[in-house]
């Protein structure tokens, strides 16, 4: 890595750190540059403006995240299984990468938000809900659910307002991320039991 790409990464992690403790709006470029140790400057010659480094952290952080992700056709074993794995393996990815997903989070509770952020938040959030429902409407299917695909979608959309109050609105040392959400996966499959009318699940 060259330095000019090693400056502009020391600012997007001290930019990520505080937009993801304190919200965007509460914080101004003369924070990042502390945080950073760069003047003023190197922040508006790389991103522009503070709504150029919001997308440029947004859009870094959120690749690394779905990195992070395993792919659902990847995981072994059958739905049931699958669905566990990729439950706990996004337990991990959040509790790593705890920062992005609280800045995810906080951003679609701004109401002035730039146009090109909105964006990234919209296109985010759509990849996570895609993978939700590809990793629950299997197991609804195979249980008998009359409409998988229907249920998947409302889990889906259950699963992200959960992670969104575990990691905005908790003390995630208290509850504990991987806690929480074996805690949801358990919540997932009872509903798509009951929906199904079979006693409940357990992955």
């Amino acid at each position: 890595m060259d330095k000019t790409n090693a400056n502009r990464d020391r600012i997007l992690d001290a930019a990520e750190r505080l937009f993801g403790t304190r919200g965007y709006a509460n914080v101004t470029v003369g924070q990042v540059c502390q945080a950073s140790g760069f003047p003023v400057g190197s922040i508006y010659h790389h991103f522009t403006n503070k709504y150029g480094l919001l997308a440029a952290v947004f859009e870094r952080s959120s690749g690394l995240f779905f990195a992070s992700l395993p792919a659902v056709d990847d995981l072994p074993g059958d739905p049931l299984d699958r669905l566990g794995a990729f439950y706990d393996a996004a337990a991990h990815v959040i509790s790593d990468q705890m920062p992005f997903m609280r800045l995810m989070f906080l951003l679609q509770l701004q109401e002035d938000g730039d146009a090109t952020i909105t964006r990234l938040v919209s296109e985010a959030r759509d990849r996570v809900r895609t993978g939700l429902i590809a990793v629950i409407e299997p197991v609804a299917r195979a249980c008998g659910v009359p409409d998988p695909q229907e249920l998947a979608l409302e889990l889906g959309e259950l699963t992200m307002s959960f992670t969104a109050g575990l990691v905005v609105f908790t003390d995630a040392g208290t509850v504990g991320v991987p806690a929480g959400m074996r805690r949801l996966r358990q919540l997932v499959l009872t509903t798509i039991s009951e929906s199904a009318g079979r006693p409940a699940t357990t992955a």
